[in-house]
């Protein structure tokens, strides 16, 4: 079991963020396209109980693969407050179609989908990612390592903040949350 820490912003540009971090010696690992669908149980409502449960697939630009699809469990949100941390755990599947099967047999329904582009930055202990989001704009998330300590990941994440020009609001929602606010502000005009 990983404990996930990260901030997420919304930017009004990635480029200026992408030039400091190539500046300052970060790597892009990788630049994809995400495609996740979101479910819900039949038991509990994980928008009251604050979980997730997705099935992702990715197409990865950067070697020019489809990955295998992953399902991802996220735990409800705790940490300080600006920063959001969960529990996550990813476990990779042969065919998203036959899990997706698996689970309305189950009675669990899709919730909706989330798709994004995606660049990947490795910096010093954290992962950056610069994400265009369909319907809901462009954000930059900090990912702090697995192996840190909260108080390690929290230095960390301000350090490479600072470093690449990320300020804002730092948001604790998930993109699925953001999106689904977006589509029920756009349904009430």
């Amino acid at each position: 079991m990983a404990l996930e820490i990260e901030i997420k912003v919304k930017v009004p540009a990635l480029e200026p963020i992408r030039e400091n971090l190539k500046k300052n010696g970060a790597e892009l690992i990788a630049e994809q396209d995400e495609h996740d669908i979101y479910y819900n149980a039949p038991h509990k409502d994980f928008a009251v109980t604050d979980e997730a449960l997705r099935v992702r697939y990715t197409q990865n630009q950067t070697c020019g693969k489809i990955m295998p699809p992953n399902v991802t469990y996220k735990g409800p949100k705790v940490g300080r407050e600006g920063f959001k941390a969960r529990e996550e755990i990813i476990v990779d599947i042969s065919s998203g179609e036959q899990f997706a099967t698996i689970l309305e047999r189950l009675n669990f329904t899709k919730t909706a989908e989330v798709i994004k582009h995606r660049e990947i930055y490795q910096c010093d202990k954290a992962i950056v990612t610069l994400d265009n989001v369909a319907e809901v704009g462009t954000f930059s998330e900090i990912e702090a390592d697995f192996s840190l300590t909260e108080d390690e990941a929290v230095a960390a994440i301000e350090n490479v903040a600072s470093m690449a020009g990320i300020t804002g609001e730092r948001l604790t929602k998930s993109y699925l949350e953001i999106l689904l606010e977006a589509r029920e502000k756009n349904a009430a005009k």
